[in-house]
C-alpha cells in the first residue's frame, strides 16, 4: 500500500492514470492487453512483484544448472515476446474422436469409397478433422492472476525433496494404470529441471517464473504419437514439463501417504492441478491419467459410493472416450508394441475396470459397455522392455501373454481388463430395467466363456493355499491373485443367481462361492502385514 493507505496500482496503469484492481502477480487490465510481462508493483521505487520469464529462459538456468552440477538462482528476465505470443495465439488442440454415426462420417466412407475407385490409399478413421498428429486449432487461454494465484497454492503444496522421494517409495501399486517407469524418471526429472525454484522459501519470484513455465507447456498439445520411448517420455518431461505432470506425481504422493498418521493434504494438491489442466484444455491420455488418479483419491477420501469419486470418474470415463481410447483406432499406425500404444491400452483399460467395479459395488449403470469398446487389452511385457529399443522380440503367445512366466504390471491389468469385458455382459443381465423385454442371454455360454477366460491366465495369476505362508510370494503378488480369485469367483456368483430356478433363494453352488468369496475377503486383514502399503487398494472390499 501506499502511504496513504490505498492500494499501489502497478506501474503500466499509474502511467496511464487508468483504475488498476490491485491483483497479484498480474492485474486484470495488463492481463486483458496481453501484456503481462510488464505488470509491475514498485513501492518506493523497489520492485515487490516478480518480472515473469520465458520458458527459454528456464531452460537455460536448467541446463546451466546440471552442467554445473548446482542449482541455479532463478533470474528475472522478461517474458519474451515469442513466449508471450504461445501463450495468446491460436495452438493445435484434438478434435476429438468421432465414430461411425457423426456427421463427418458418412463423408469419410463416400471418400474411401471414391479413393478405393480412384486407386489410392483410404484414409484413416478416427479422430475428426485431423492432420498427420490427429489435431485441429482452437483458442488457447492467456492465464489470469487468479490462475496464477492457484498455481502458488499448488507449487506451495509440493513437498521438499527428501519428503517428496519417501512418499513415492511408499506407494505400491499393483494396478499401473499408465507407465510406472515413466512416473519414475519423471519424479526425478522435477528435481533436475525445476528443482531450483522449489528450493528454501519458494518465493513469488520464483514460483511465478516456474508456473508460467508450466503454463506455457501445457497450452501446447501433448503429441503422444512417438515411437521411440525416449522421445515419448521427453514431450512431457524435463524443459516440457506440464501441470499434468505435477499432478501425476500429487497423485503418488497421495497415495504414499494414506497409511501415514500424518497424511498431509496431498489430495489438495492433485485436485488443484486438475483444475489447472482444464483451464489449460489439456485432452490427453496424460488427463486420463490424472482423473483417474484423482478419482481414486476421492475414494480414500469420501467414499466409494460418494458423489465426487463418481463425478471424476465419469470424467475419466469421458475424456478416454473424447480421445477415442475405446477403440484401436486411437492408436493411428504406431507399432502394437510401442509405449504409447500400450500406454493408451493400459490407462482405458484401468478406467474400464474401475467402472465394472463401481457398477458392481454400487448396482449403479455402468458407463461404458464391452459391446462397444473393442480396445485390445494391453500386451503382458515388462515396462523396461518398452523402453529399451534394442528390444525387439518381446516373446509373447498368440494371445499376448509373456512365454517366461513372469508378473509384470501388465499382467493384472490385462487379466483384469479380460475379466471386466465379461463382467459386463453380466451387469446387462443383472440391472436391466424390469419393464424392457427380456433378451435371450445364454448364460450357460457366458459361464463357458468366463471358466475359459480365467483357464487362459497365466499360472503367475493363479491362487494356491500355500500362498498364505509361502515367505517367496510377495506382497503384490499375493494381493493380485487374491484379486483375480475374488472377481471370478464374483461373475461367478452372478451367473448362477441369474441362472438358479430352484424353490429355495440360493442354490448350493451360490453359497458355496459366497463362503470362499467371505473367507478370501477376510484374508486381506489376516494378510495384512504381508500387505503393507496397499490398504488403500482393498479397503473398499
Amino acid at each position: 500500500r501506499r502511504r496513504n493507505g490505498r492500494p499501489q496500482a502497478c506501474e503500466p496503469c499509474r502511467r496511464r492514470k487508468v483504475a488498476c484492481d490491485h491483483r497479484l502477480p498480474i492485474c486484470s487490465r495488463c492481463i486483458r492487453k496481453s501484456a503481462p510481462q510488464s505488470c509491475r508493483y514498485l513501492i518506493k521505487g523497489q520492485l515487490v512483484t516478480p518480472a515473469l520469464s520465458s520458458v527459454g529462459a528456464i531452460r537455460r538456468q536448467s541446463a546451466d544448472s546440471r552442467q554445473h552440477g548446482q542449482p541455479a538462482e532463478p533470474s528475472p528476465p522478461t517474458l519474451s515476446p515469442t513466449a508471450l505470443k504461445d501463450l495468446a495465439s491460436p495452438s493445435d488442440r484434438i478434435s476429438g474422436y468421432l465414430g461411425a454415426t457423426s456427421f463427418p462420417e458418412f463423408y469419410r466412407e463416400t471418400q474411401k469409397h471414391l479413393d478405393c475407385v480412384a486407386g489410392l490409399e483410404p484414409t484413416r478413421d478416427g479422430l475428426a478433422g485431423s492432420n498427420n498428429s490427429g489435431m485441429t486449432s482452437t483458442n488457447t487461454v492467456v492465464p489470469d492472476a487468479a490462475a496464477f494465484e492457484a498455481a502458488f497454492a499448488v507449487l506451495r503444496l509440493i513437498p521438499e525433496q527428501g519428503g517428496a522421494n519417501f512418499l513415492y517409495a511408499r506407494n505400491v501399486n499393483p494396478s499401473d494404470a499408465w507407465c510406472r517407469l515413466a512416473v519414475d524418471r519423471l519424479h526425478d526429472s522435477l528435481w533436475k529441471t525445476l528443482g531450483h525454484f522449489l528450493e528454501g522459501e519458494r518465493s513469488n519470484e520464483a514460483l511465478s517464473q516456474m508456473a508460467l513455465f508450466l503454463f506455457q507447456n501445457s497450452s501446447k498439445p501433448l503429441r503422444e504419437d512417438f515411437t521411440d520411448p525416449d522421445e515419448w517420455y521427453d514431450a512431457f518431461s524435463g524443459v516440457n514439463f506440464r501441470w499434468e505432470s505435477i499432478g501425476i506425481l500429487f497423485g503418488y504422493w497421495t497415495f504414499g501417504a494414506t497409511s501415514l498418521l500424518e497424511n498431509g493434504n496431498h489430495e489438495h494438491g492433485t485436485t488443484k492441478c486438475l483444475n489447472l489442466c482444464r483451464l489449460a484444455n489439456c485432452n490427453n491420455t496424460m488427463m486420463v491419467f490424472l482423473l483417474h488418479l484423482s478419482s481414486l483419491s476421492a475414494s480414500l477420501i469420501t467414499g466409494d459410493t460418494g458423489a465426487e469419486f463418481w463425478c471424476l470418474h465419469a470424467e475419466a470415463v469421458a475424456m478416454a472416450t473424447f480421445l477415442g481410447l475405446h477403440t484401436p483406432q486411437s492408436s493411428g499406425s504406431l507399432p502394437e508394441e510401442s509405449v504409447a500404444v500400450q500406454a493408451k491400452r493400459k490407462i482405458f483399460g484401468a478406467v474400464f475396470n474401475a467402472d465394472m467395479m463401481l457398477s458392481t459395488l454400487t448396482g449403479r449403470p455402468p458407463l461404458l459397455r464391452s459391446r462397444l469398446c473393442s480396445t485390445p487389452p494391453p500386451l503382458d511385457i515388462d515396462n523396461a522392455s518398452l523402453f529399451d529399443p534394442k528390444i525387439t522380440d518381446y516373446r509373447l503367445d498368440k494371445d499376448g501373454w509373456n512365454l517366461d512366466g513372469k508378473f509384470y504390471p501388465m499382467t493384472f491389468i490385462r487379466a483384469q481388463h479380460m475379466s471386466s469385458k465379461i463382467r459386463s455382459e453380466i451387469l446387462e443381465m443383472v440391472l436391466q430395467a424390469p419393464n424392457v423385454a427380456s433378451n435371450n442371454y445364454d448364460i450357460d455360454e457366458l459361464r463357458k466363456r468366463e471358466m475359459e477366460t480365467i483357464s487362459r491366465f497365466p499360472i503367475g495369476l493363479r491362487l494356491r493355499s500355500e500362498d498364505f505362508s509361502d515367505p517367496e510370494i510377495n506382497g503384490i503378488t499375493l494381493y493380485s491373485r487374491l484379486i483375480v480369485r475374488l472377481e471370478h469367483l464374483s461373475s461367478l456368483f452372478f451367473i448362477e443367481k441369474l441362472s438358479y430356478k430352484g424353490d429355495g433363494l440360493y442354490s448350493a453352488q451360490t453359497l458355496e462361492i459366497s463362503l470362499e468369496m467371505i473367507s478370501l475377503t477376510v484374508t486381506f486383514w489376516t494378510q495384512q502385514n504381508r500387505l503393507d502399503g496397499l490398504q488403500g487398494d482393498y479397503e473398499w472390499l
